[in-house]
């Protein structure tokens, strides 16, 4: 089946089709945030930034589209109520909009605590696709800005919790104090990663982080290898509960983002049921196995065109 997949950041626009043999991807910086700091007529711009992806991929008329991410959110396109937990990974009870013909919302998942726009439908595509073992007990582990960690039990997502790791080694490398301390691009430095690893696993985060700043003026470390250190840090401090978990823990990210994440589970000594699996294609998979529920009207009604579900959340 063909369609057009869409994941629409707060900060960034993709669109993928894959078909006929080929395999086109554009991608821009129209993020949900950018169009709803614009002011103005919001619905109008998020379809005038789909027309032009539409366009640059060749796509031909009346291929569905399917958007996960923040377009579903308050400041996207529609706000849509998230769904509720126990979230099933079959698709089945999914919040969804068609907010024009043939072009579809996906809405998030929410706890008493949590919430998440974009990686239920990753959540959906590992189970699908077979990658993964959605029936047994299991911790999906999203890595990203603010990284997800999905508990996962006989097929449903139980509950869950997010790590702001990825924001915060941005705003730490480039607007604390750390940032004369680390120098960003520089080459990796998998000893001070696993030192960093190490303390951010034992140490209170808040009080961990000054160490970069330390090693650099007590230890004279290269500002470069810091870098390290302080993904170490913070990367430690995620994982350390994935490690007391016990059970399987799945990473599912870019290759070198998942190197860095079996190498802190090496480090913390539970490597051993972690595993790692390509993310780049599970929203794809998620949203393809969403949209077969809704044309054959086996996912829950549109969320936009009647009273929520039973297992909505606004």
């Amino acid at each position: 089946m063909e369609f057009l997949s869409c994941d629409w950041g707060t900060s960034n626009f993709r669109l993928r089709w894959t078909g006929r043999g080929m395999h086109r991807v554009y991608h821009s910086e129209e993020g949900a945030g950018k169009i709803a700091a614009e002011g103005g007529d919001r619905a109008a711009r998020f379809k005038s930034v789909l027309a032009a992806g539409m366009a640059s991929v060749g796509a031909p008329p009346g291929l569905p589209v399917v958007i996960s991410g923040m377009a579903s959110a308050s400041i996207g396109w529609k706000e849509l109520p998230y769904a509720g937990l126990p979230f099933p990974l079959d698709g089945t009870r999914v919040s969804w909009h068609e907010v024009e013909p043939g072009v579809f919302l996906i809405g998030g998942v929410c706890s008493d605590e949590e919430v998440m726009r974009g990686e239920e439908t990753q959540a959906v595509g590992w189970a699908f696709t077979g990658v993964g073992k959605a029936n047994e007990s299991t911790l999906l582990v999203l890595p990203g800005t603010h990284s997800k960690h999905l508990w996962v039990e006989a097929g449903r997502v139980t509950h869950f919790r997010t790590y702001m790791t990825g924001e915060l080694f941005d705003l730490l490398a480039k607007h604390s104090v750390l940032r004369h301390s680390v120098r960003l691009g520089a080459a990796p430095d998998e000893g001070a990663f696993r030192e960093g690893v190490a303390k951010g696993a034992d140490a209170p985060l808040n009080a961990a982080l000054f160490r970069v700043r330390t090693r650099q003026v007590l230890d004279r470390v290269d500002a470069g290898v810091n870098t390290s250190f302080l993904s170490g840090l913070l990367i430690g401090a995620e994982m350390a509960e994935a490690g007391r978990a016990k059970i399987p823990v799945v990473v599912a990210c870019g290759v070198e983002m998942g190197k860095a994440y079996i190498c802190a589970a090496e480090k913390l000594s539970f490597a051993a049921r972690v595993s790692w699996t390509e993310s780049e294609n599970l929203c794809e998979q998620g949203q393809r196995r969403i949209l077969e529920l809704l044309l054959n009207g086996k996912a829950a009604g549109d969320v936009g065109a009647g009273p929520r579900g039973e297992n909505a959340r606004v």
